[in-house]
């Protein structure tokens, strides 16, 4: 080792009287000299400089430093001054500044005791410098380095790394200041093997050390450790093998702050993670309008990717708890899971953090030790599920909603090792306002539904019963509309006793084609009743009321008489007239199961309602036999965006052919659990009217 193990000088410039008398009167080996002087002194034989203290007097402070740092860059160096902040802000940025730099205010009553550490520091470095020096030596006399990066040593007080020097067996040699500043070395750290300094160097050593046989080619270098110093800072630690300018073989250890870097990766990875959490929670949220539907499935996303389990719960307009969520990452606790729903679906919000949190506080507690527990699970029943759930730590937001708080989210970690953080508490506070949203928009859409669905019973009434004739009605809403729209059905009996049976279709299927729908249905239905004409009539007239009374509506639609045929007693069959407004064509059930269209005898349909009223319709006359079925649809039964129109009719008939036999609502049911299995692109109106072998005749009203 180069320079004595003892102490050198320490050199004081500019003190003022106090200083000298008391701050430095605990150095020994001290010489004041003014700044003038300090390169002479430097530079003295004398021994080695192990301090250099510039006192309050000095006029420039920050300059001093740089001076004494480079005549002396092996000692420490430190600065008094009765204002000490300017300085500090002044080093931060200057160069050719120790890393170690120490400015300490006149007034702190421990500068003694610091300028010593400071000194015994400077000291450890001189003890182990030799190697170091060595490879100094060997790089500035041109000694062909194994690896460039050996020349780290001709500048390493200066170097941004730290650099330690192991022997080939692993025991650490010595390093200099950096390396002493990043992991926190003592002198009793030299000769100590490398792996009790640094976990996991001596593999590195290992790998890097010099061959003992020349020839030998070199060793696959491993790759750079990662090490946590102290928990605060991220070293990455790299080794090449040397040798010292005697040819002993050494292994120079490479270590580089990387705090800053690995801090960036963990804020992107952690900013990365919690953008598809939010992606997966809006995906959960979207897919469904059913509340207990979407809350469970925003549960299944939260957890465990911010929690070890989650409380959800929704209430009422009226502070009533709608509806409870609790999931666990364990699927064993789901017992546990289910009797806390039961618990807070009785009690409401009974743990205190989510009462606060359906109030509209953000709650965050990282920790939460037994007496906690006590104080925010007051409840001793549900208190006893939540210490099988585990809570050693919580964080609520509240479900906020157009018009108030609809409930809350509450989100629990059952080891303390991984504490809820305010960025967690941010996330979450975004994920409760999401779902907010999304209960506003189910809430909404029900409501609507709701609505519509009333509005659409209170359209589409019960068919009348008849003793001669079975009639079964379906309406089936569009799966992504308002569950009301343009279809309708109507059968009921005329003055004559007579029956009318009238499908139609409004373009849309939306409230609009409801209410237009209701206007059209009204009119064939005044119409039908009061009048005795016959079904072509019927759709002229309704076409002149469209016009006259400007409904500005345009509809399909097909309306049917059935009669008890002229003389006969009603045991062969009814009597069928119909006319067709560009409506899709009746079906036709004979009784042997013969399947047929009831297309116009002219082959083309007449045109829509609400297009030209002085259009001539006409009227189709058919037997209607007993053990018959008449089948009147709208095009939402055979019209999809991925079939032509003529497919869904074939499809339609082979249908009706699989379940002729069938009773009537029998049929309807197979008809639409083949065509439409669940809610298709359209609405869906069907009547099937079947008539009675019973001989008895429609009677008349009058």
């Amino acid at each position: 080792m180069t320079g004595a193990a003892t102490p050198g000088r320490c050199l004081v410039v500019d003190p003022s009287a106090a200083e000298a008398a008391v701050l430095l009167a605990g150095l020994t080996d001290l010489l004041i000299v003014p700044a003038p002087e300090l390169e002479a002194q430097v530079r003295n034989r004398a021994g080695p400089v192990d301090l250099v203290v510039i006192g309050s007097l000095a006029p420039s402070p920050v300059a001093a430093v740089q001076h004494a740092h480079r005549l002396a860059p092996a000692a420490a160096v430190a600065v008094l001054s009765a204002d000490p902040d300017p300085v500090r802000r002044e080093a931060s940025f200057a160069p050719g500044v120790p890393i170690d730099l120490l400015v300490a205010g006149t007034d702190e009553g421990d500068v003694p005791e610091r300028l010593q550490q400071l000194r015994e520091s400077s000291i450890d470095r001189r003890r182990h410098a030799a190697v170091l020096d060595a490879v100094v030596r060997r790089t500035a006399a041109g000694a062909a380095p194994l690896s460039g990066l050996t020349a780290v040593g001709a500048l390493l007080e200066h170097a941004p790394i730290g650099v330690l020097v192991a022997s080939p067996e692993g025991d650490l040699l010595g390093w200099n200041r950096r390396a002493e500043a990043l992991l926190d070395l003592r002198s009793a750290a030299g000769g100590q093997r490398v792996d009790s300094v640094v976990p996991g160097a001596a593999a590195l050593v290992a790998a890097a050390a010099p061959a003992s046989d020349p020839g030998a080619p070199p060793a696959r270098p491993a790759p750079p450790l990662q090490v946590r110093v102290a928990g605060r800072l991220d070293v990455e630690l790299s080794a090449v093998g040397s040798q010292t300018d005697r040819g002993r073989p050494v292994v120079l250890l490479l270590a580089a702050d990387v705090t800053a870097h690995r801090e960036a990766e963990r804020e992107r990875d952690r900013l990365a993670g919690q953008v598809q959490l939010l992606g997966r929670v809006s995906v959960s949220l979207m897919e469904s309008l059913d509340v207990t539907r979407s809350l469970s499935r925003l549960a299944d996303a939260v957890v465990p990717a911010l929690g070890d389990w989650v409380g959800i719960e929704v209430r009422h307009e009226h502070e009533q708890v709608s509806g409870v969520v609790v999931r666990h990452s364990d699927p064993a606790l789901a017992i546990a899971t289910r009797m806390m729903e039961r618990l807070v679906g009785r009690n409401g919000a009974a743990l205190e953090p989510a009462r606060r949190a359906s109030r509209g506080e953000s709650v965050l507690l990282p920790r939460i030790d037994d007496d906690g527990l006590r104080l925010h699970v007051p409840d001793a029943d549900l208190r006893a599920v939540v210490g099988q759930l585990g809570m050693a730590g919580v964080l609520a937001v509240p479900i906020p909603g157009r018009t108030g708080v609809l409930g809350s989210l509450l989100l629990s970690r059952s080891s303390g090792e991984d504490a809820f953080s305010a960025a967690d508490l941010e996330l979450a506070v975004e994920i409760g306002r999401r779902a907010g949203i999304a209960v506003d928009n189910a809430r909404l859409y029900v409501g609507q539904r709701n609505l519509a669905s009333e509005l659409q019973q209170s359209l589409l009434t019960a068919p009348p019963t008849l003793p001669s004739t079975d009639i079964s009605v379906r309406y089936l809403a569009a799966a992504q509309e308002a569950q009301v729209g343009g279809d309708w059905y109507d059968a009921f009996r005329r003055r004559s006793g007579d029956l009318m049976v009238v499908i139609g279709d409004v373009a849309g299927h939306d409230t609009r084609a409801a209410a237009a729908m209701g206007q059209l249905r009204g009119l064939v239905r005044s119409i039908g009743f009061v009048t005795e004409e016959e079904p072509s009539q019927v759709l002229t007239s309704v076409d002149e009321a469209i016009d006259g009374l400007e409904l500005n509506t345009i509809a399909t639609a097909v309306v049917a008489q059935i009669s008890p045929q002229e003389g006969g007693d009603g045991t062969a069959g009814l009597r069928l007239r119909w006319s067709n407004a560009g409506h899709p064509p009746p079906v036709l059930v004979d009784p042997d199961g013969r399947v047929r269209l009831l297309e116009p005898s002219g082959g083309r349909a007449a045109l829509l309602l609400g297009v030209d009223p002085t259009t001539r319709r006409v009227t189709e006359e058919t037997l209607l036999p007993v053990g018959s079925t008449l089948l009147l649809y709208t095009d939402g039964l055979i019209e999809r965006r991925s079939q032509i129109l003529d497919e869904g009719l074939d499809l339609l008939m082979n249908t009706i052919r699989q379940h002729a036999a069938r009773d009537p609502e029998q049929l309807c049911d197979a008809i639409l659990g083949s065509m439409v299995p669940q809610a298709g692109e359209d609405d869906v109106a069907i009547v099937a009217v079947r008539p009675r072998p019973s001989g008895r005749h429609l009677v008349a009203l009058r």
